[in-house]
């Protein structure tokens, strides 16, 4: 039997060497890195724009989101403020970095349309070509600025809900505004930016609206319905769902993350694993995820907590909780990185998004996933989960090459506790091989 051991033992490294040495999909020709670096810490005293701008730009940061409500820029009916429209036109071309534009006529579950179109539908030709006027304003103000996208609305599945009349009427205002854009910024890719619930549950309308969208926009955090967090191996799922909806457009993610909050049932080690997963799945569906802008650099101050508490009507601790532990860095004091933030330096170099002399001890690319098929945590100490919900033939090896499970998986979960620390192999279905650690 010893022969048969060794035979096998050496079968399985060979397929899983052969499986490892394959490099990351995700690259700086096709993808692009996008971070969102607005927000400041408390003593931000040694942090301004700059310096959390460096932050996004060292890690591979390609391109970066300015984000304007309509009544930002339109602060009364055919009043403008372009404070940072003309800074943006200056700032941004010094560092060569192309901007995703968002302004929004709709903004989650509040309308931004100037006081004197407030009762106008969306349909409406006055409604349109004040529109088109703020963009012919824009383009004048930003004669230098690169758009690497414009997105017109954020998240406003969430205010349109399922009301047929609302979403017809809007996609007669996106067609024609976009058309418009698009004379004034030739080549340019338009977007709409849909919750990632509401461009899978609205699916009809979404499919609608987004017929003529250059890019497919979504934001999305990976959340229950009570704020609190799913695994983050679901991000797997997730991946795979809108690029079947979508698989010949490119999906641009404008807004993604995952709160650290324990009050969310998350840690910041829950967090840096998202970010180790999202870079995995996204290595699967590469062709056709074209960018992700990773939310936001800092966590929110109490103050900006309550500001956008009332602005959204949500009061619910869980939800505010949410919101404030997004950052990659904590906001009290002059800021602290998470363990996320260095994942993602790391998981971006490791794609050839940056050369910053850092320590990954991370695994290699590849090493947790198999053919779509991936594993979470990794090590682990007592359960493991699947990132998809089919039936799985699971079969466990130690290194000798000997079977120590082999069972049929049906809820995703797979209970290993009773395995002794050290290193494993699961083969699933009888063809796909990861390694795996008990500690």
């Amino acid at each position: 039997m010893k022969p048969m051991k060794n035979y096998f033992y050496f079968l399985l490294f060979g397929m899983l060497y052969l499986h490892f040495q394959g490099k990351a999909q995700v690259n700086t020709t096709n993808n692009r890195i996008s971070f969102d670096v607005s927000n400041f810490p408390q003593n931000s005293g040694t942090f301004n724009y700059d310096s959390c701008f460096a932050i996004g730009k060292d890690l591979g940061m390609t391109q970066v989101g300015i984000f304007q409500n309509w009544t930002a820029i339109e602060t009364a009916p055919n009043t403008y403020n372009f404070f940072i429209i003309d800074i943006a036109n200056y700032y941004y071309p010094l560092y060569n970095m192309a901007v995703d534009l968002t302004i929004t006529p709709i903004h989650t579950n509040n309308l931004e349309v100037p006081s004197d179109l407030t009762s106008i539908p969306f349909n409406s030709p006055v409604m349109i070509n004040r529109f088109k006027k703020l963009l012919d304003s824009i383009k004048f103000h930003a004669p230098n600025l690169s758009l690497s996208s414009l997105v017109i609305g954020s998240e406003h599945d969430v205010y349109m809900g399922a009301n047929a009349t609302l979403w017809a009427e809007y996609k007669t205002f996106y067609d024609s505004v976009t058309t418009h854009a698009k004379v004034l910024w030739p080549g340019l890719k338009v977007a709409t930016e849909l919750t990632f619930s509401g461009i899978t549950n609205q699916n009809t309308f979404a499919q609608a609206l987004n017929a003529n969208s250059d890019y497919i926009g979504i934001s999305h955090y990976p959340l229950n319905t009570d704020f609190t967090v799913k695994p983050p191996a679901n991000i797997a799922n997730d991946f795979s769902t809108i690029v079947g909806l979508y698989p010949t457009k490119p999906i641009c993610f404008y807004q993604f993350g995952y709160p650290s909050s324990a009050t969310c049932n998350s840690s910041d080690a829950l967090q840096k694993d998202f970010i180790t997963q999202t870079f995995l799945s996204w290595d699967t569906y590469a062709s056709n995820i074209r960018m992700i802008d990773f939310t936001w650099l800092h966590d929110l101050s109490p103050a900006d907590v309550a500001f956008y508490g009332n602005y959204y009507g949500l009061t619910d601790m869980v939800f505010l909780e949410f919101l404030r532990s997004l950052g990659f860095r904590e906001w009290t004091g002059n800021g602290i990185d998470k363990p996320a933030l260095d994942e993602l330096r790391c998981q971006a170099k490791q794609r050839g998004f940056n050369s910053l002399p850092l320590n990954c001890n991370i695994t290699s690319i590849n090493e947790e996933q198999t053919n779509s098929i991936f594993i979470y945590p990794n090590p682990a100490t007592s359960i493991i989960y699947f990132n998809t919900t089919e039936p799985l033939q699971v079969k466990v090896y130690n290194v000798l090459g000997e079977v120590v499970i082999d069972k049929q998986v049906n809820n995703k979960e797979l209970n290993v506790s009773s395995l002794t620390n050290g290193v494993y192999f699961i083969q699933v279905n009888n063809s796909k091989s990861v390694r795996f650690v008990k500690e």
